[in-house]
């Protein structure tokens, strides 16, 4: 056998291996799933919470948003309705409706309900998720206990001209920054602005505990009224903590998204539990804390690539002075199903619905048929793109190429 024959079998052979190889990669690739947000915990957050046995979260957390105190509970919208409780109690049950969002997660209307308060809905601009400011001052009346804004997907909403139609009414205003941990809005933190804010560190959130939640404020005594004692141990839900992140590993997460689990399905149940954040919570938290910087640079650099390949008719307009953190990035898109190859990585809807259209939220309105035809338009159209740590740049290229061409 000469010489160039060896080197001819063996480029043959090379060639071969090398096919074999971009097969088994391709097909691994179409087997891979993505969640469509941030479900990342570092194992030894988890096992250093086990070992802790007392936390300073609480004090770490006010350093991080500079505030002078913060109260812990078990999630966002238990504080949300026990505050909402307080305040109620506080007014002799004067006014009894609170103004939310038209386009809004499900908890926040339950929350309100729960309080035992009645809903009633602001319409949204369509072209930036803002509170529509004539519906909000339509809105609000003597009735209005509490204006509630969001910082939807973590990008920011101006607080102060809320803030001046809440003074007119006499209404507490509330932001809703249970996305938007570590974003800012003029230098501050988001949640900080208004005379309560309250974060959430559920699944998919910017700090993605599990649960548990925060509020802060500036009204320090009824923040006060609002502490509760951690409830139970929280064993069970580091439990969950732990597991989530290896079942959303892109060749793990199509079993828990074929089985019927309900998972990342949007429910409105006023009847949920109220306590305080467990301490193994709290030491999670603080064990994890220190990486929110990292993973909002990360979610920023995945939505830089996404509004550089849209055009501008297909991305929300962001405030100027304004740092989003981008748990999901949101576009607008057109009604109808998401193909499955988008669906495999990580492209969602988001809510399904306007609230005031939410069967089971419309006996809870103030109005049941109140207007809001931007929150419509908004549920309708609105598709997100995943930003978390499993997105690399060459992925997130994909997917705006695959959204934008389908």
């Amino acid at each position: 056998m000469s010489f160039n024959t060896i080197n001819y079998e063996l480029s043959a052979s090379s060639l071969s291996a090398m096919n074999l190889e971009l097969s088994a990669g391709q097909f691994f690739k179409k087997l891979a799933w993505y969640p469509p947000a941030e479900t990342k915990i570092p194992l030894r957050a988890i096992l250093s919470a086990l070992l802790s046995k007392s936390s300073n979260f609480e004090k770490t957390l006010c350093i991080y948003l500079k505030v002078e105190k913060c109260v812990l509970g078990n999630s966002g919208r238990s504080l949300l309705s026990s505050l909402l409780e307080i305040l109620k109690q506080r007014d002799n049950d004067e006014r009894n409706e609170v103004l939310i969002p038209g386009y809004t997660c499900y908890s926040v209307a339950a929350s309100v309900a729960r309080a035992g308060l009645k809903i009633r809905t602001y319409d949204l601009d369509p072209l930036s998720l803002e509170p529509d400011l004539d519906s909000v001052t339509q809105a609000a009346g003597e009735e209005t206990l509490a204006i509630i804004i969001q910082h939807l997907f973590g990008i920011p909403t101006p607080v102060n001209r809320i803030q001046e139609i809440g003074k007119d009414v006499g209404a507490y205003l509330i932001e809703d920054a249970a996305q938007a941990l570590g974003g800012t809005m003029n230098g501050r933190p988001l949640g900080t602005a208004a005379d309560f804010g309250f974060y959430s560190f559920g699944r998919g959130k910017p700090l993605p505990l599990g649960g548990g939640g925060a509020m802060v404020g500036k009204d320090l005594d009824t923040l006060s009224n609002l502490r509760r004692v951690g409830d139970g141990k929280g064993y069970v839900q580091l439990s969950s903590t732990l597991i989530t992140p290896f079942m959303s590993l892109p060749f793990c997460y199509w079993i828990p998204e074929m089985l019927p689990l309900g998972l990342g399905e949007t429910i409105f149940d006023p009847n949920f539990n109220v306590s305080g954040m467990p301490l193994v919570m709290q030491n999670l938290a603080e064990n994890t804390i220190a990486s929110l910087d990292d993973l909002n640079l990360h979610r920023r650099r995945v939505a830089g690539i996404y509004n550089e390949t849209f055009d501008d008719d297909f991305i929300f307009l962001v405030p100027d002075d304004a740092s989003p953190i981008y748990t999901r990035f949101p576009a607008k898109a057109s009604t109808g199903t998401i193909p499955k190859d988008l669906k495999r990585l990580g492209v969602r809807r988001m809510y399904p619905k306007a609230i005031p259209d939410v069967d089971t939220i419309k006996p809870y309105l103030a109005d049941p048929q109140s207007n809001t035809p931007g929150a419509l338009e908004i549920a309708r159209n609105l598709i997100t793109l995943p930003t978390h740590m499993g997105i690399t740049e060459n992925l997130a290229k994909e997917i705006a190429h695959k959204v934008k061409v389908g």
